[in-house]
């Protein structure tokens, strides 16, 4: 509803027909004396159209003076309402009230709406609104949309793009993140650190861009050796080293491993059978309280849990601090079962592409899988061999040496002389 038409309700109108001999004349005269009428339109041989109660009265010369009649079809807006319900005091006074505390509830927030985050969690960014008075609960004109964007850029270096709006009572904050992580961008705790082997390995390749690389392709690593060092040596032209330079290595290192895989369990097992039974169990969220509703009978000795949450919304973005939890529980028994070859190696399997996925998370590449599954009587056992190709990006810190004693040296003498 538009502010125009809440004005409209407020002080009452009316829909009418006018007919007659010259309609267009009484029209024209409602023109000349800048009397508003709307929705008009011809319907065979009247006009149908509204106008206010003020601007009745008003046309009443206009339609003895044109020779027109006009006949009321509806009573439109609170004027009407309030007679229709004059002598229920009691039910006024609670819809006036009523109102009075949804026009004051208006003032304030009561959702919140986090959109396109990844890295940075919703409950983080909630923590945060609510930290700089600016969340759930908080007075709608005291929050400062734009500086609430600068701020979120500031606090969270991930977030490279922020949008706060504010429609009725909900806040709805947009977020583009970079998720490209690139180690130069990124701050490093050292002022100079080396890039060491994670695991005993092979390199396969190495493209070191600063440092000082100590492997070349084909070496054989332990875990923990130094692949290329923070340290850099500066020697003279005879090749005696006279000094040091540090910095955090940097370097493409790939390193080919394997992987040793194993996965034991038993073929006995508990499986899940649903009964059918269902129980609702109700919440009350007043204000961000939950109350939680008493349950008319029993709880189920096993069950699952399913909650939707619906909070109050009177119209479009006009969110009310009450809402409602409803959880349906549904009842299961277990039973002890054993699996069948087929379903033990369906499980093993399983178990093993999970294995093989936290591995690409790790943007671990696989190039070889060997592993093969055996059962006894009572387990199912899958292991095997998994080849893979792996990058170094395992830090330490570069020590840092005393630099050498040049004093001997023929360059030594020529530096010691300059300074």
């Amino acid at each position: 509803m538009t502010t125009l038409s809440l004005l409209k309700y407020i002080g009452g109108y009316l829909e009418v027909v006018l007919s007659g001999y010259a309609p267009e004349r009484f029209l024209n005269l409602c023109g000349n004396h800048n009397i508003l009428i709307w929705n008009l339109r011809k319907e065979e041989d009247v006009y149908r159209f509204f106008i206010s109660i003020r601007a009745f009265w008003s046309i009443r010369p206009f339609v003895s003076k044109t020779g027109c009649r006009i006949r009321i079809l509806r009573k439109i807006g609170f004027p009407f309402w309030m007679n229709r319900y004059r002598k229920r005091k009691c039910f006024l006074m609670g819809v006036i009230l009523a109102a009075g505390l949804v026009w004051f509830l208006s003032r304030f927030l009561w959702n919140v709406e986090v959109d396109g985050n990844s890295s940075v969690t919703t409950e983080t960014v909630l923590t945060f609104l609510d930290e700089e008075d600016s969340g759930y609960g908080d007075r709608i004109r005291t929050i400062d949309c734009e500086q609430l964007e600068r701020d979120l850029r500031a606090q969270f270096p991930e977030i490279i793009w922020a949008s706060v709006q504010i429609y009725g009572t909900k806040m709805t904050v947009l977020i583009k993140e970079n998720l490209v992580q690139q180690e130069a961008m990124e701050e490093l705790p050292y002022e100079a650190s080396d890039l060491i082997a994670e695991e005993d390995a092979t390199v396969e390749s190495i493209i070191t861009r600063n440092g000082t690389p100590l492997v070349k392709n084909g070496d054989a690593v332990k875990a923990g050796d130094i692949l290329v060092s923070g340290r850099i040596d500066l020697t003279n032209d005879s090749g005696e080293r006279y000094a040091y330079e540090y910095c955090n290595a940097d370097a493409d290192i790939y390193l080919l491993t394997e992987y040793p895989y194993h996965d034991k369990f038993s073929l006995a097992h508990e499986e899940k059978r649903m009964t059918g039974a269902e129980k609702k169990r109700y919440s009350i969220d007043f204000f961000g309280k939950i109350i939680t509703l008493p349950a008319l009978s029993g709880e189920f000795e096993c069950a699952d849990k399913t909650t939707d949450y619906k909070q109050l919304c009177l119209h479009g973005d006009f969110y009310l601090p009450l809402g409602i939890y409803s959880s349906t529980l549904k009842e299961y028994r277990t039973e002890q079962e054993i699996y069948t070859k087929e379903q033990a190696e369906a499980v093993a399997t399983e178990n093993f592409n999970i294995y093989l996925s936290h591995l690409a998370e790790k943007n671990i590449q696989i190039l070889e899988k060997n592993v093969i599954i055996d059962m006894d009587d009572k387990n199912c056992i899958m292991e095997g061999i998994i080849k893979v190709r792996t990058k170094a990006a395992l830090r330490h810190e570069t020590e840092q040496l005393t630099a050498p004693d040049t004093e001997d040296t023929e360059e030594g003498l020529v530096l010691n002389e300059l300074e």
